[in-house]
């Protein structure tokens, strides 16, 4: 359906776009180069809220968000302001703008994407948690991950099971074709992402230092920025060094560049909400080897479209690599069932549909709501 510019309401997607990584910053950037929803009900409008340079000018970044938010609500176009909120400093930046926006009467959607949230609620003083108690209940309509996180934030804030829905990330489809693995070349396993212990790239490398995976002819690719030099040392200090390449932070493009040129892709981490990294290999036909956490086993089964590793299990991960690299049988299946799966439920336009319904409620009467949007309808059927 075509709608005029002037027709369509406006959404701000909020979010520090000018930081390096990926997370809800490239999910939000990916929605926002759409421009409009799939129905051209809305249109798309980033509102940075940090900025990706120096802490110190963050509060400029913030005080200008603060200022478009009233000034889109005083020419009467602005709809929905999209908050995506994290741990640490993103909790009180996006309770300024939570606030703002209600004070101008605006609609907020409230978007946890944040992993160790639950971790990071508990460390907080009292004041600490007050703040994000009334924000997820300020909020016209809160968006999580995964289940686990839709049951904490009605036990842990009292939010009406109705107010809060699940929704899955997308990714826009590869542009890019695998690149075949050429007869001789090692099996090729990418880590991609920051360098982090939370992340399981210390398990991985011990991994591959297991005397059963060294007589594997496996080579791994580490992508991220983070403690490169740490990771290098230990890699080379495990005598595995000539097997593991080192690329430092890369670019989107670069770095699916590294997706095709892979096997697999091998995330052993200890928490995460839902990867990107996964449906970004997914979407590309690369098997997934990753731990059961967060919303992951929510979304994808065992040994069908992901094959799972308890996280910390150096040995278990060993063997499960090693059997990936010796089982074509079991390559195809992954690669099959991950792009399948990716194509029914991870595309842009699936996410971007599935945001755009919930936008469509907010600005609908209050009396409706429930009846006449089934993703609602759906979240507050409290099983």
């Amino acid at each position: 359906m075509n709608r005029s510019r002037n027709a369509r309401r406006q959404v701000f997607l909020t979010c520090p776009y000018g930081q390096v990584g990926g997370g809800m910053g490239s999910i939000m950037q990916y929605l926002a180069d759409m421009g409009t929803d799939p129905s051209g009900r809305f249109e798309f409008a980033r509102l940075e809220s940090r900025g990706g340079g120096s802490i110190v000018l963050s509060p400029v970044h913030l005080a200008f968000a603060v200022l478009r938010i009233f000034v889109g609500a005083a020419r009467g176009r602005l709809a929905v302001v999209h908050l995506n909120l994290a741990e640490r400093g993103s909790v009180y930046r996006k309770g300024v703008l939570l606030y703002a926006a209600r004070l101008a009467g605006v609609k907020v959607l409230l978007h946890l994407h944040a992993a160790q949230i639950i971790a990071f609620h508990q460390s907080l003083p009292r004041p600490g948690r007050a703040l994000l108690r009334g924000m997820f209940r300020s909020a016209d309509h809160v968006v999580v991950l995964g289940e686990l996180w839709r049951r904490w934030v009605i036990d842990t804030f009292d939010v009406a099971p109705q107010a809060i829905s699940v929704v899955n990330n997308g990714v826009p489809a590869t542009p890019l074709p695998r690149v075949p693995r050429t007869d001789g070349e090692p099996f090729r396993l990418l880590f991609l992402g920051n360098l982090l212990e939370r992340k399981g790239i210390a398990d991985l490398l011990h991994a591959l230092a297991m005397p059963t995976a060294r007589d594997a002819d496996l080579h791994l690719t580490v992508a991220g920025g983070g403690a490169v030099d740490t990771y290098k040392a230990l890699a080379d200090e495990l005598g595995i060094g000539a097997r593991v390449e080192f690329t430092g932070w890369l670019d989107q493009a670069a770095a699916r560049r590294c997706v095709t040129k892979a096997d697999a892709l091998v995330l052993p981490a200890y928490d995460e909400g839902l990867p990107l990294v996964i449906l970004e290999a997914m979407a590309t036909g690369v098997p997934v080897v990753c731990t059961p956490v967060g919303a992951i086993p929510e979304v994808f089964t065992n040994r069908d479209s992901a094959l799972f590793v308890t996280p910390g299990d150096r040995p278990a991960l060993a063997e499960a690599l090693i059997e990936l690299s010796r089982d074509p049988a079991l390559q195809a299946q992954l690669s099959s069932a991950g792009l399948g799966l990716y194509h029914r439920q991870f595309t842009m336009t699936a996410f971007a549909e599935r945001i755009a319904a919930l936008y469509a409620t907010l600005v609908r009467p209050r009396a409706d709501q429930v009846a006449q949007h089934p993703v609602m309808a759906e979240a507050g059927d409290d099983r």
